[in-house]
């Protein structure tokens, strides 16, 4: 059986909102079944922070879970679209 793919999802946020979009974002981690690793890239382009999530979970139906629990609940700080990239280890 193949792995499950990785989800690496990424979205932007008001500098000066991301200390609290952490904080919530961190507290949605905490009802997950699987870990997610919350990074952030250096750099603001326009006043806005780019973050990432990777997502570990274990199989499609629990990740799609998952990423609907997350969007919603990030919801009040995102700036555009949250983009969800999925990867596959190789063999």
């Amino acid at each position: 059986m193949a792995a499950p793919a990785r989800r690496y999802v990424y979205y932007r946020v008001a500098e000066r909102d991301v200390e609290a979009c952490a904080v919530a974002a961190r507290a949605a981690f905490a009802a997950l079944p699987f870990a997610v690793e919350l990074l952030r890239r250096p750099e603001t382009r326009d006043g806005l922070a780019t973050l990432m999530e990777v997502h570990g979970a274990a199989d499609e139906r629990e990740a799609d879970t998952a990423e609907a629990h997350l969007a919603a609940a990030l919801a009040p700080w995102i700036v555009g679209e949250r983009h969800v990239e999925r990867f596959v280890p190789l063999a």
